[in-house]
Parts: C-alpha cells; sequence; structure tokens
C-alpha cells in the first residue's frame, strides 16, 4: 500500500491507517462503538483494537466491520483479480521451451 507521498507503508502504519478510516467512517454514520461491536458480532475490545491499528485482530473481524461500514467493496477489490506468482515464471519457461525446440543444429 501507498501513502500520499507515493511511499510504500510498513504494516505498522498501514493498520494504523485503516483503523482511523474505520474509526472516521463509523463517526461519520453516527454509530456508536457499543452499537458497532454488536453488529460485528465481536467484542468491544476487539472493536477498540481494529480503531487503534492492531496488527494481532483476526482478519474475519476487520471485513466483519468494513461491511456494516460499507467498506467491503475496497477489501473486494484487492481481490478481485488473483495474482499468480507463478505465472510469468511458467510462461517464460514455456517460452524457452518453444525456443529451444526451434533451434537448428548443424
Amino acid at each position: 500500500m501507498l501513502n500520499k507521498k507515493g511511499d510504500r507503508l510498513k504494516n505498522e502504519e498501514f493498520f494504523h491507517q485503516l483503523g482511523l478510516l474505520y474509526r472516521k467512517r463509523r463517526i461519520a454514520l453516527k454509530i456508536k462503538l457499543l452499537t458497532l461491536a454488536a453488529r460485528c458480532a465481536i467484542s468491544v475490545d476487539t472493536m477498540r483494537a481494529i480503531e487503534r491499528g492492531s496488527e494481532s485482530v483476526k482478519i474475519g473481524s476487520w471485513l466483519a466491520v468494513a461491511d456494516v461500514l460499507g467498506l467491503a467493496e475496497a477489501w473486494k477489490s484487492l481481490l478481485a483479480e488473483p495474482v499468480d506468482p507463478f505465472e510469468e515464471y511458467d510462461r517464460k519457461q514455456g517460452l524457452e521451451e518453444q525456443i529451444l525446440k526451434r533451434r537448428v543444429r548443424s
């Protein structure tokens, strides 16, 4: 993830920013922390940890809160196109094999 300057964020900073986003959204929707926690079926302590940007909170809790706050689409967009880390390697290997098969030996 990139910050406003275009620099890479560390995990700690990423979760901190995400927690702030959740908190701002909750306040904008005028939902109390206790109410949001109940709607998400998580504890108030977990809800507080999310808003503080704790990295130890389970991803399912982050997603549950995002769904209630209307922020789930942002998470879904991250997963819209799965990336295969070996696809490029496999493609290159296939090209190399084709080149080797075409090679003319004298």
